[in-house]
């Protein structure tokens, strides 16, 4: 169902007007429904930390972290699911070909929520999602494959065009712990059915920051 204020944007288009949209799109949930923070936080990032067990001579076997692009669905669907493009000429796939297992952090931090509301990275409220589990290398041929690079494609047009000669492929992150920082007092832990049973809807009550309309003349 179309949320009242997208259908009044829709109205206002159709009347000519241009409309100009500033901010995040809608704010977090309240700390109280983890679950919901934890899928707004995923489907608003657009890139994740990832540390990994080290493959390195230098430091085999330490964690090692690095920088990868996320998408968790495409923009009429997120999934919770992080879908990440890899090629095995990076450190981070090299690491997860020996040992699979690995743990993701999303932060507020990336959007202009927290600036907005003048926390530091660090601050709790600036809420942060750690998610552990093992990277799981989809099959081509799968649906789940066509979806994952849909959802990649959909946050990242520029994927497209990266070098073929790269070998790029779409892996998932097979969850195993959901860790919620999002308020004082300590991490949750959120359970993964909680987490896959939070309906997408909770995302259509958009708060705008501000909204400007631009009369169109022929």
């Amino acid at each position: 169902m179309i949320s009242n204020k997208i259908a009044l944007l829709f109205l206002i288009l159709h009347a000519g007007y241009t409309v100009v949209i500033n901010g995040p799109i809608f704010d977090p949930p309240p700390p109280d429904e983890a679950a919901k923070m934890a899928r707004y936080i995923m489907a608003n990032s657009e890139w994740i930390s990832i540390a990994t067990i080290s493959t390195m001579k230098n430091i085999k076997g330490y964690p090692f972290n690095a920088i990868q692009s996320v998408s968790d669905g495409t923009p009429s669907n997120s999934t919770g699911v992080p879908y990440l493009y890899l090629t095995d000429l990076d450190a981070t796939s090299q690491d997860l070909a020996k040992d699979n297992r690995c743990t993701i952090t999303a932060s507020l931090a990336e959007t202009d929520y927290c600036d907005r509301k003048k926390y530091d990275p660090e601050d709790p409220r600036c809420a942060r999602l750690m998610i552990t589990g093992r990277m799981l290398k989809l099959d081509k041929k799968s649906p789940e494959y066509q979806f994952g690079e849909n959802a990649l494609f959909s946050k990242h047009p520029v994927m497209k065009s990266w070098p073929k000669d790269h070998n790029f492929y779409v892996t998932k992150l097979d969850i195993e712990q959901l860790a919620l920082f999002d308020f004082f007092g300590g991490i949750k832990y959120i359970s993964i059915e909680d987490y896959f049973n939070v309906s997408t809807h909770v995302f259509e009550d958009i708060i705008f920051e501000r909204v400007e309309f631009i009369e169109i003349t022929a």
